[in-house]
């Protein structure tokens, strides 16, 4: 017997659930990044900005016409079981659920508490810096567990406070008459270079900034009126996204430079505020940075939280205690507990990774985005396979939207190729394996 499950999020926050937990982290220390895969080209990164959207826009568009057709529990996942087969739903979920979701709150917690220690004590020592995660995380799993309420209205208001920064730097970059900044002492100076076809590895740390759109379908069956207010939501979310995307970085490079950016790095926003408000109220603009992080891992949390109990609600996983929701607070309780568990667990693969430099300029997360884009695929040729059937009538929904949102996702494997082949394989591999397991494990219960 499945939950009843009540309908608590409205259009709003559906649209706050997907800019939320797109905006935040990946802007603010992965700018850097993608101006330094394109050799410091501008225009190159902006032109990137806009192409990394086809997967977000066009992918969420062509998503919009499975959430019409279900309201289950699970989110992809869950699309997957119905329009694909549960085998493979199974998966993906496990995967989602065990890795990606739990990795993901991780690094977005981590990076909020890096600017947090960036205030009160830049040389923080790594140890502080996975002790104030810990917290951070710890505080998450409080909100989502104790009352569903307040943790939609902490991303709300998160959504919001969130693109103050964004938007001050727009506004402030189209005005910006003063001379760029000189490059500090102690810190060297990049200049601007070819970079040949590296520009591709750029469309990795892009796709950080932009993954987290698909949270939004794990809420699916608490959203009120989901087949009118989830498509649009897919809809608005996206496009606003890209275009705060587009200005921020455009007016980050205006105010600073490409050559000061290259230079400083994840920092450099710092170094923006102090030019914009002095370095008295700078701290109100990181603030509103650490704000926008957090209300990355909530969403992303939420997301984890929520999809242990769907599979095992669906019987992917045998497993009555996932599935029972507690009577007060509408969350299941070990699930709870099993996603705290798995994000201390990668907390501290993350510290590992961190203190060994086991991964040189990148961290745990990059693969996992990327192979998570992959398990989208088999959605986007099920939104291709119903408009033949024809029960989606439109061409563009049915054969524009998933073959573009596809075209993104095999430009972002390359792009990760490029970045690091050897990284690529072995994560990709280890991925592979892991579903294969969770689908024999299916097989075999059923």
């Amino acid at each position: 017997m499945q939950n009843e499950i009540k309908k608590t999020y409205g259009l709003t926050n559906a649209i706050t659930m997907i800019v939320g937990s797109v905006i935040g982290s990946g802007i603010y220390f992965k700018a850097d990044d993608i101006l330094m895969f394109t050799g410091g080209k501008l225009w190159l990164g902006i032109v990137l900005i806009v192409f990394g959207a086809l997967v977000i826009v066009f992918g969420s568009l062509a998503l919009a016409q499975l959430t019409q057709r279900s309201s289950q529990a699970g989110g992809i996942a869950s699309y997957i079981g119905d329009f694909v087969s549960p085998a493979l739903a199974t998966g993906v979920g496990a995967y989602q659920a065990f890795v990606y979701f739990p990795i993901f709150t991780v690094i977005v917690s981590w990076v909020g508490s890096a600017y947090t220690w960036s205030i009160f004590n830049p040389n923080a020592s790594l140890e502080a810096k996975i002790a104030l995660t810990f917290v951070y995380m710890s505080g998450i799993v409080a909100i989502n567990y104790l009352s569903k309420k307040l943790a939609g209205q902490f991303q709300s208001a998160a959504t919001f406070i969130k693109v103050i920064p964004l938007v001050i730097i727009a506004i402030v970059g189209f005005f910006w008459s003063k001379d760029l900044p000189i490059v500090p002492q102690g810190i060297k100076v990049i200049e601007p270079f070819d970079n040949g076809w590296g520009w591709l590895a750029s469309l990795v740390p892009l796709a950080f900034t932009y993954d987290g759109w698909t949270v939004a379908a794990t809420i699916a069956p608490e959203v009120k009126n989901p087949r009118r207010n989830l498509p649009l939501a897919y809809t608005l979310g996206p496009l606003a996204i890209v275009f705060i995307y587009v200005v921020y970085f455009w007016g980050l490079n205006e105010i600073l430079g490409e050559t000061f950016i290259l230079s400083t790095g994840n920092v450099a926003i710092q170094y923006a505020a102090q030019m914009i408000l002095g370095k008295g109220f700078a701290s109100a603009i990181i603030f509103c940075v650490i704000v926008s992080v957090m209300g990355v891992a909530d969403g992303m949390y939420l997301a984890a939280q929520r999809l242990p109990q769907a599979m095992a609600e669906r019987q992917w996983i045998q497993s009555p205690r996932l599935a029972k929701l507690h009577p007060k607070y509408q969350v299941s309780t070990a699930s709870t507990l099993l996603t705290y568990g798995l994000t201390i667990f990668w907390l501290g693969i993350h510290y590992l990774v961190e203190k060994y430099q086991w991964l040189p300029g990148s961290d745990i997360c990059e693969s996992a985005v990327v192979f998570n884009s992959i398990c989208l695929l088999p959605l986007f040729y099920a939104t291709y396979r119903l408009h033949k059937q024809g029960e989606i009538k439109s061409a563009f929904f049915g054969i524009v939207c998933p073959l573009l949102a596809t075209f993104g996702i095999i430009i972002l494997v390359v792009g990760s190729i490029v970045l690091n082949w050897k990284v690529a394989l072995l994560t990709m591999t280890m991925s592979v394996i892991f579903v294969v397991y969770f689908i024999r494990l299916y097989q075999k219960n059923h």
